[in-house]
């Protein structure tokens, strides 16, 4: 919302407030009718906060009215019948502020979320075309470049040259694969699968990055894990590329633990480095595509390890530690 957007709607309610508060003062008590109709009234400025502020200005305006009709009620106070149902009805009048306010972001956070599927939806299918269209050439490219770079003496000049063409080559190889994982459907071919194995089997391709990078890897898994319906082939890179992140974050001689537990009807996995963390502002959009940190990166892995953990009914959480690092947290449902 824009800033002169939000100021005009935030004086529009301010002076619908104030202008019915008016009325109430300035109209004598015994025109009973005129202040039913204008406590009538204090319902639109309060609609429109919901739909403008969600719950906070719906609390936000049905205080402010309270507190303002107060003096007014105090004043006229008879102990009448009439006077009880005006306390009634502010009572109400809150309780439903509360409701609206409640149901107003309800709303637009399944609103935001629709988008953002199908935001995601229409870069996932642009993503495909794209790398399909990549993918041909860079084999080409790559092939032909490694023939020539075999067939150089070591000690020739182009030969380093061509050695950086072929990394870079399988680098671009790399973020086509991920665009091409990002943007295809998850198609799930679930069997009876157990979890711990499919992390000691991801553990033992991450075991040559870890110590390469002098990084321990813990594990403290739950022998008693019941077993859990699943794609191995996804939860397995779903698996690797936390682990993989993980190690990438952890300093020398640092340590990345992995452990499972079963609670609650879900199996939880848990991935924490000991890594300098994420800021908390950065922390949100981790999931999100083509956001990274990392030299090099696409930005596309953790998208990709949410869509394969979401396909399969399951959560995925990022926390930050109280000391330093991160914790990926995986929930799956127990069928």
């Amino acid at each position: 919302m824009a800033i002169r957007e939000r100021q005009l709607k935030i004086a529009m309610i301010i002076s619908l407030v104030l202008g019915i508060v008016s009325l109430h003062y300035l109209t004598v008590h015994e025109k009973m009718l005129h202040h039913a109709v204008y406590r009538m009234l204090f319902y639109l400025p309060l609609v429109l906060s919901s739909f403008w502020f969600r719950l906070k200005g719906a609390v936000i305006v049905s205080m402010t009215v309270c507190l303002l009709y107060i003096p007014y009620m105090i004043v006229q106070w008879h102990g009448a019948a009439q006077d009880l149902n005006k306390i009634l009805e502010s009572i109400l009048f809150v309780f439903i502020a509360f409701v609206l306010g409640y149901l107003a972001q309800k709303e637009r956070a399944r609103h935001e979320e629709l988008m953002l599927n199908e935001s995601l939806a229409a870069m996932g299918r642009a993503l495909s075309e794209v790398a399909h269209d990549m993918k041909t050439p860079l084999i080409a490219i790559g092939g032909f470049a490694q023939q020539v770079y075999n067939r150089l003496e070591s000690n020739d000049a182009d030969r380093r040259k061509l050695h950086i063409v072929i990394q870079e080559t399988q680098r671009l190889e790399m973020m086509v694969k991920g665009m091409l994982d990002f943007g295809r459907p998850i198609e799930l071919k679930r069997s009876k699968t157990d979890l711990n194995v499919l992390i000691h089997e991801a553990l033992e391709v991450a075991n040559v990055m870890a110590r390469q990078s002098r990084v321990a890897l813990k594990t403290d898994l739950d022998p008693f894990l019941p077993p859990l319906f699943l794609e191995s082939a996804w939860i397995r890179q779903a698996l690797l590329n936390l682990i993989t992140n993980a190690i990438q974050a952890s300093p020398a001689e640092g340590e990345v633990r992995i452990s499972t537990r079963h609670a609650n009807g879900k199996s939880i996995l848990e991935i924490m480095d000991h890594g300098c963390g994420i800021p908390e502002e950065d922390a949100k959009k981790v999931f999100q595509p083509f956001v990274s940190k990392k030299k090099g990166g696409t930005g596309l892995g953790l998208a990709i390890t949410k869509k394969i953990v979401e396909a399969h009914g399951g959560e995925i959480f990022l926390g930050l530690n109280k000391e330093k690092g991160v914790t990926f947290s995986i929930l799956l449902p127990v069928v």
